[in-house]
């Protein structure tokens, strides 16, 4: 038995693919006897008694035809972590997933949910699926997937997306800043069946740096060659503006950027703030680092479809010293209540917890609290000292040091790559093609133990958008044939009752 486990954790580790990787895990979970903690329904870690009354019910109102009875009991009782059902310590007892009682009840809502979508009766009409549908899907929110800046280390960034994509689970609402702009922008300037060739290594331009000769870095004020970065970000990203991506991949992408003067605040891109601006400029000034590279002036479409430069006076670069992860701004803007982060940026990484929100013991928790305290402390001095400085160098060094202290870098779902000096020492280096591999792989091996998870807490919301989309294109719309190819499909989530 122990040679069996010992084999199965090391198939566990090599994993090359997710089928492979759950594999190993679910015979670890039965050998180890997790399977009985799955099949048992009680815990103390959720409102099990309301998600199975509540999943009987809806059984209940779907078999016996009570479609008035089935639409009020979803229309106000579906919310996003009902019975805290998304509780982080629900997946620390399985490798694999959870209570098998919230995977039924996911999937259950689902499908009733496509049920009544599809449903052709009097009862439910065109007028009453409309209204249903879209007061639900905006009260129930949707997920984002934002991607964190980390220069080489970005590459983090597509294993975690090619993970998410194999199992179908890619949010259409993303954002980027510095090196995860330039992930975020590539997926979104691909229809849904072009993604599939951005999953292979060997399909995309990886060499972002150049270092400058000293007599350039003199005049430029920047250490790398930001022609290169330029033509590296051209090879990915299709020069298209944020409304034409949006309008051709269905994917709404969110770029942030951050002033290289004063007297402007960062500011958060994408197809309602900016439709016309174009994207590979976005992603250009949200890569610019300082020291390594100038700012940037970013271009928009006028309204002769000509490319011109937008506010010629202002210049903008990298996009995670002051917004790394807009989560504010993406609520108000995306009705976003789900983040699901991949976080790489290196002055994060080695502060950063492993643990989900919620997650841990009285230890953890004063190790958290110490964090905080440290650096709210180390805020303060730098904020107490920065508003007595005439604006400057300094005042402009001391104000980003602020804005670094001062976010948030974790969300509702964390996949983090493992801190070395392998990592840090390629920071801002071009890869070869095994060290992109490798990073892609580590994305991946570091988002298979989250995709359950993910796929638990995200289903809904895409099943909810789905159903809206196909009941706003007329009665005649039906769910999409089977390609036959054996790759998911990639789900558009248009996001629902955004506001400015």
């Amino acid at each position: 038995m122990n040679r069996n486990k010992r084999q199965l954790t090391r198939d566990l580790q090599n994993a090359t693919d997710y089928a492979s990787w759950r594999g190993a895990a679910e015979e670890l979970d039965r050998l180890d006897g997790r399977d009985d903690w799955r099949d048992d329904d009680t815990s103390a870690d959720f409102d099990w008694r309301l998600i199975r009354a509540r999943l009987r019910q809806v059984r209940q109102f779907r078999e016996e035809g009570q479609i008035a009875k089935l639409v009020h009991h979803l229309r106000q009782g579906l919310h996003w972590n009902l019975g805290n059902t998304g509780n982080p310590r629900l997946y620390e007892h399985t490798l694999v997933g959870t209570k098998r009682l919230i995977g039924e009840y996911v999937a259950e809502i689902s499908e009733t949910l496509k049920y009544l979508a599809d449903l052709d009766s009097p009862a439910f009409d065109h007028a009453a699926k409309l209204k249903f549908f879209g007061e639900v899907a905006h009260s129930y929110g949707t997920s984002a997937l934002m991607l964190s800046g980390g220069a080489t280390l970005g590459l983090f960034h597509v294993g975690v997306v090619k993970a998410l994509y194999r199992e179908g689970l890619v949010p259409s609402i993303m954002s980027g800043s510095s090196a995860g702009s330039v992930v975020c922008a590539t997926v979104g300037t691909r229809e849904p069946h072009e993604v599939e060739e951005l999953l292979d290594p060997e399909a995309a331009y990886y060499h972002f740096w150049r270092i400058l000769p000293w007599r350039d870095v003199l005049r430029n004020r920047a250490l790398m060659d930001q022609n290169q970065l330029r033509k590296a970000i051209a090879a990915n990203v299709r020069d298209w503006t944020f409304e034409e991506a949006y309008q051709r991949s269905g994917r709404v992408i969110n770029i942030t950027v951050s002033p290289a003067g004063s007297n402007q605040p960062p500011r958060l891109l994408n197809y309602l703030t900016f439709p016309y601006l174009y994207l590979q400029e976005a992603v250009l000034a949200s890569c610019a680092v300082p020291v390594l590279f100038p700012p940037v002036m970013l271009m928009t479409q006028d309204e002769r479809a000509q490319r011109v430069p937008y506010m010629p006076l202002l210049r903008w670069n990298d996009g995670s010293l002051k917004s790394d992860l807009p989560i504010l701004r993406m609520r108000r803007l995306h009705n976003v209540n789900h983040f699901i982060v991949s976080q790489t940026n290196p002055h994060v990484l080695p502060f950063v917890s492993r643990r989900e929100p919620g997650d841990g013991n009285v230890l953890h928790g004063a190790r958290d609290f110490a964090y905080s305290s440290v650096r709210g402390q180390a805020k303060s001095v730098i904020d107490l000292v920065r508003h007595r400085l005439p604006v400057g160098g300094v005042r402009r060094t001391l104000d980003l040091g602020s804005s670094i202290l001062d976010q948030d870098y974790r969300g509702n779902i964390n996949i983090l790559p493992d801190v070395s000096l392998w990592r840090y020492a390629n920071v801002t280096a071009n890869p070869s093609m095994e060290a992109i591999k490798r990073f892609m792989l580590e994305g991946e091996r570091a988002t298979w133990p989250r995709i359950e998870m993910i796929r638990n807490q995200t289903l809904i919301s895409q099943t909810l958008n789905d159903c809206l989309e196909r009941v706003e294109r007329g009665p005649a719309a039906r769910p999409a044939a089977p390609t036959g190819s054996g790759r998911p499909d990639l789900r558009i989530v248009r996001a629902r009752g955004a506001t400015n």
